[in-house]
């Protein structure tokens, strides 16, 4: 499964890009000591804001698609979420839980689990030019083309796959999904699935789709639906012409993208104020420049990537303006454990007591864009607290966040080493990202390997490549992968755990379990944990699995991520603290 993608050079999971999957990139960071932390994103007042105006997003990553059945990046979202109604979705100050969008109430899930009924709000309707009011069947289209090749949803066989007959869909209607009358949908499961498939319903994958409008686009590989038309349904349009199209029109490739308002969204069926007028984004330029032109200008923001020298900057004299948002995503190195000297648990165990994760925390902009990370499911999420919350599981080599070469020594002892180093014959492959902060993270790495007498290779490739022709590729057997990370894609723990440590989910290429770990009671753990349908149970369930990773020394966790934003000091931003803190259009204002 691919990852969404965090602020950052490249994503795919994430690569950190969010999920999608891959290694994490993100916001390249300064060492700064921290006497007060930065702000939060949290606490702020959703409704109380200035109607009017335009706001301008400085967004220097291109836009991929806006197609909901497509997007998995965290810009595309923040598009989507502005422009479209998936059945549930978070307040923008919520991490965990979920409210009713398009849907008109909470899901029912079945006492067994094994159906999950929506039922739907009437009167919101499409924009131009489609106009008429959605239904019951655009939700059922919309999903069902998420198994078209031409739309090929990223996360499909994730969360999708458990409605009846959706393994052998090709993007025509699945028998698991019924739309008994006009307001509402059923999805019947393979199993004991509801719980977490009603969460994955606040995916974009739900929002609704016109089969009569975006039908013809589906035919084309890949659609054009998303990349020259589109129909909202949210407060926003991406600007069109009369025949619906905006390529050319709102949406320019590597320029600009027009964002007006939805003349046919009825506020009354919707909690969002939308209170600007609209909101123009320019896409490109050098992340320094645009920093001082938002934090020293008026009417914008920046959506990421903020470059080191502006989080500086913004943290010590315009504190007010920044945002470091907490639970965007882990950071971890990746340990191969099917193969070389790494299979042995003591061996890993050894290496993160020894690794200085407050170094590489620093490396990157310290605490205030990153929190010691003690385990695998990181704030926000539910089971973080059950799982050991701050502290993280009691382990001796997890108890020194600057390293321990003592413990270290003890655990290559037990490892078969009698001095309390390495002496084995391996050469260890470290590969990693050459760019900053990744460059230096790896660095600290590959120097603590050698100082516990390890003999290594470490090579540093652009980050697309680390993630495509090495720590993705499990015939490389790469032993470290140093830089990757993850982002879940709803609060759920299984979004986080699953994909990277489930042996099931090993791939011969795209890999998101970059360590390789195949460990049969952590299989048949997660297998047990997805078919619950308590919420409780299953944060208990899924917590024990993170305490049992720790305990194998499945990977090395190092940074709980906070994701820096910059705005304006004459707007009033609102952060999707669900989504890696994202400015939320639908919520922002100017004073």
């Amino acid at each position: 499964m691919i990852k969404r993608v965090l602020p950052g050079v490249v994503a795919t999971m994430v690569a950190l890009s969010l999920g999608g999957c891959g290694s994490a990139p993100r916001t390249t960071r300064t060492r700064v000591t921290e006497p007060r932390p930065a702000l939060a994103g949290s606490g702020e007042h959703l409704f109380d804001g200035r109607r009017g105006g335009t706001l301008i997003v400085y967004e220097p990553p291109e836009l991929t698609t806006l197609d909901p059945g497509e997007v998995y990046d965290t810009y595309g979202e923040a598009v989507t979420i502005a422009t479209q109604r998936p059945l549930f979705s978070y307040l923008p100050n919520q991490t965990e839980a979920l409210a009713p969008d398009l849907a008109a109430r909470p899901a029912i899930v079945s006492r067994d689990g094994r159906t999950v009924t929506v039922d739907l709000r009437p009167e919101v309707h499409f924009s131009p030019p489609v106009n008429r009011e959605v239904t019951s069947a655009d939700v059922a289209y919309a999903i069902e083309r998420g198994a078209n090749p031409n739309v090929a949803n990223p996360y499909f066989s994730a969360y999708y796959d458990y409605i009846i007959g959706a393994r052998q869909a090709t993007g025509g209607p699945i028998p698991g999904i019924a739309t008994p009358d006009k307001y509402t949908i059923v999805f019947h499961l393979t199993g004991p699935y509801g719980t977490l498939f009603a969460d994955a319903l606040s995916l974009p994958l739900t929002a609704p789709v016109p089969r009569e409008f975006a039908g013809p686009l589906d035919q084309h590989k890949p659609t054009q639906y998303g990349s020259s038309y589109l129909a909202a349904t949210g407060p926003y349009m991406i600007q069109t012409d009369a025949g619906g199209r905006f390529l050319g029109t709102g949406y320019k490739p590597g320029q600009s993208a027009t964002l007006v308002r939805n003349p046919r969204w009825n506020p009354a069926t919707d909690r969002r104020p939308a209170y600007l007028d609209r909101i123009d984004i320019a896409i490109g330029g050098d992340p320094n420049v645009i920093g001082r032109q938002v934090l020293l200008g008026s009417h914008s923001v920046e959506q990421g990537p903020t470059s080191a020298p502006i989080v500086k900057l913004a943290y010590e004299h315009h504190h007010e303006q920044l945002v470091a948002v907490p639970g965007a995503g882990l950071y971890y190195v990746a340990l191969d454990s099917k193969h070389g000297p790494f299979r042995s648990s003591a061996l890993r165990k050894a290496l993160w007591a020894a690794l200085d994760r407050r170094a590489m925390i620093n490396a990157g902009g310290g605490p205030i864009t990153g929190q010691l990370a003690t385990h695998f499911i990181y704030p926000g999420t539910e089971g973080y607290a059950q799982a050991g919350g701050d502290p993280g599981p009691s382990a001796d080599y997890n108890r020194f966040p600057s390293g321990n070469m003592t413990v270290a020594a003890r655990y290559i002892r037990a490892a078969g080493y009698p001095g309390g180093r390495y002496r084995g014959a391996a050469r260890i492959s470290v590969v990693g990202a050459a760019s900053q902060p990744y460059a230096s993270v790896a660095e600290i790495v590959n120097q603590t390997l050698l100082n516990l007498g390890f003999t290594t290779k470490l090579a540093l490739f652009d980050q697309s490549v680390m993630l495509s022709k090495f720590c993705q590729i499990p015939a490389r057997e790469v032993d470290v992968c140093p830089n990757v990370g993850w982002v879940r894609d709803f609060a759920d723990p299984e979004t986080i755990l699953d994909p990277t440590f489930a042996g099931y989910n090993i791939a011969a290429t795209g890999t998101s379990n970059f360590g390789q770990v195949d460990d049969p009671d952590i299989n048949a753990g997660m297998r047990a944990a997805e078919r619950l349908v308590n919420p409780a149970a299953r944060a208990r369930a899924w917590a024990q699995i993170d305490r049992t990773l720790v305990a194998t020394a499945a990977a090395i966790p190092w940074e709980f991520i906070k994701n820096p934003l910059i705005r304006a000091p004459d707007v009033r931003g609102i952060n999707d603290l669900w989504n890696a803190g994202f400015w939320d259009y639908s919520y922002a204002s100017l004073d």
